[in-house]
């Protein structure tokens, strides 16, 4: 063989050399359907933003991006489920942060938090709110806990999952209170206990809210931010209620399983990016009280890590126990 075509040769089969390494992106990836898992109940604020997201992520992906629910055991059922999934990165769940509340909590789990998945990006982040319904006499914070003492072993505080039985605790806490707690698969079915009384208050998010408290049908009480949002402008933070240092955000997070390749995972964080910073989406999730993120996935990973250490604190700190 003539030199020239030798080494067009060698070429060649370097060039399918790399493309069979492991761990290196297809070039045309994605190459079949893409699927977001929500490990909580449709109509909660994780929901809402993995459908946002998928609507808009299918024309930039070239292919169709489905959000499937897996509700359960705090979130654990769905995310388990990705992480058993081939990492192809075509398989993504959408949790918020008790999916680093999960491993504090349990000591058993049927997948490893670090070792069996991989951050993609923060999709977005909001403060929490508590909702009672519109005829409880209060019309804040403070004013609940009055009446909570007033009438103690009476009151219950509802959560979706771990985070915000986190955060009903620390009220609880803080205000010297005994509600005890109600847990939900999620927000939605949250949402209707408490419009209907059988459960006092909930802790969930200003995205999963909203809509009922612009109906008239929930009273908001307060929010976590460390300033009021533009989303509800009258509804005073818990630190204005004189709850010093009380500032929890929820954050809505893309992880998939842990050896997806990372040019893949950077591919789906670029587009996350596109669609959370692009104006009709940056207003859609202002209008909930939501700010978009969408850093980079070393970045994200880096937060990671040092988010799992506060909420090992706030844990610790009102003896946060698996129920």
């Amino acid at each position: 063989m003539p030199a020239p075509l030798q080494l067009a040769a060698i070429s060649l089969s370097l060039t399918f050399a790399v493309l069979a390494l492991p761990g290196t992106a297809h070039a045309e990836f994605p190459d079949k359907t893409v699927r977001i898992v929500v490990p909580y109940s449709p109509g909660g604020g994780t929901d809402i933003v993995a459908r946002r997201l998928a609507e808009r992520l299918t024309p930039r992906l070239k292919q169709t991006v489905v959000v499937e629910n897996k509700p359960g055991a705090n979130g654990i059922i769905g995310t388990d489920a990705v992480a058993k999934s081939a990492p192809d990165g075509h398989t993504y769940v959408l949790v918020v942060n008790t999916h680093l509340l999960n491993p504090i909590l349990y000591k058993k789990m049927p997948y490893d938090t670090f070792n069996d998945l991989i951050g993609v990006t923060m999709v977005a982040k909001s403060p929490l709110v508590f909702v009672t319904q519109t005829e409880f006499p209060a019309s804040n914070a403070v004013d609940f806990a009055r009446y909570v003492k007033a009438k103690p072993d009476k009151y219950s505080y509802g959560s979706s999952e771990n985070m915000t039985r986190l955060v009903g605790a620390m009220y609880n806490k803080a205000q010297n209170l005994d509600m005890v707690n109600v847990a939900y698969k999620g927000g939605a079915p949250l949402m209707t206990d408490v419009i209907g009384g059988v459960t006092t208050v909930g802790v969930t998010s200003v995205l999963t809210a909203k809509p009922f408290i612009t109906a008239g049908k929930l009273r908001p009480l307060a929010v976590t931010g460390a300033q009021r949002t533009p989303a509800l402008p009258n509804v005073p933070t818990m630190i204005e209620s004189g709850m010093k240092d009380f500032e929890v955000y929820t954050s809505y997070s893309l992880y998939a399983p842990a050896k997806t390749p990372k040019a893949a995972l950077e591919r789906m964080q670029k587009e996350v990016h596109a669609v959370v910073m692009a104006p009709d989406m940056k207003e859609i999730l202002a209008e909930q009280a939501a700010t978009p993120v969408a850093q980079s996935v070393d970045e994200f990973n880096a937060e990671v890590k040092k988010d799992f250490a506060v909420w090992q604190r706030l844990a610790k700190e009102v003896n946060l126990q698996a129920e």
